[in-house]
């Protein structure tokens, strides 16, 4: 095992246990992201163990999540190059997931990401969260929905809630300062019939920083206005 798959791996255990194909496909994975991201400006973080911790780690950590077993068709919004959906991919091969990317440039990258590590429990949805939750192949399909660094709460609330499943979930990764936004999403609870039923608060490795996951339990079906169109919930927040 190289030094790079080692310290991966070193990094992972404690989040779950990933087989030598796994760990490949993900250090292929970040190789890729890293070297596209060169010209595309995909991540921020361009060093190799930050990228490690701060999408690998960060993204596979809901799998401590009790009801994660439960979860089996699952809904990546915004997923741009890749994260959480991608490594979530990788490491549970028995799950579907939809990868949706507004951006054709990344949604040409995530294609191409799944052609190169030949995942075939993955498909890339190039399309806009509010026009995709109104067809019938999508909405309310989903039994979890994830967001990771896309938006305000009350706006991904809007957008990622039709997907789901009523009784299905919707997962937010959001850093250390997040009250104030799930405060400000009183009223998006309210319309669209969702409870902040759990969170997780969790410390990255090699002290690089705190995280949150909000867990959102949709108890009836969303109103049939919503998502409004394309740029509204951004705009107009709920």
């Amino acid at each position: 095992m190289n030094k790079t798959r080692q310290f991966m791996n070193k990094v992972l255990q404690p989040v779950t246990t990933l087989d030598q194909d796994q760990l490949h496909q993900l250090e292929e994975y970040l190789k890729l992201v890293l070297e596209v991201n060169q010209g595309k400006n995909l991540t921020a973080i361009t060093d190799w163990e930050e990228a490690v911790v701060k999408h690998l780690y960060d993204s596979l950590i809901v799998m401590h999540w009790a009801q994660w077993s439960q979860q089996t068709r699952i809904l990546d919004l915004g997923s741009g190059a890749g994260f959480p959906g991608l490594p979530l991919a990788i490491a549970n091969p028995q799950k579907t997931f939809y990868l949706l990317e507004a951006n054709k440039k990344k949604a040409n990258f995530l294609l191409q990401a799944t052609e190169d590590l030949q995942l075939k429990n993955t498909v890339v949805l190039n399309e806009r969260a509010e026009i995709l939750a109104h067809q019938a192949p999508h909405r309310s399909r989903y039994h979890l929905v994830t967001a990771r660094a896309v938006a305000a709460t009350a706006v991904l609330l809007e957008l990622a809630v039709p997907f789901c499943q009523t009784e299905g979930w919707f997962l937010a990764y959001k850093g250390r300062n997040y009250q104030e936004e799930v405060n400000g999403a009183s009223k998006a609870l309210e319309i669209l019939g969702v409870d902040l039923s759990q969170e997780f608060h969790y410390e990255l490795p090699h002290a690089l920083g705190s995280r949150a996951l909000l867990f959102f339990r949709k108890n009836r079906e969303t109103p049939v206005r919503y998502p409004r169109r394309p740029g509204i919930p951004g705009k107009r927040p709920l």
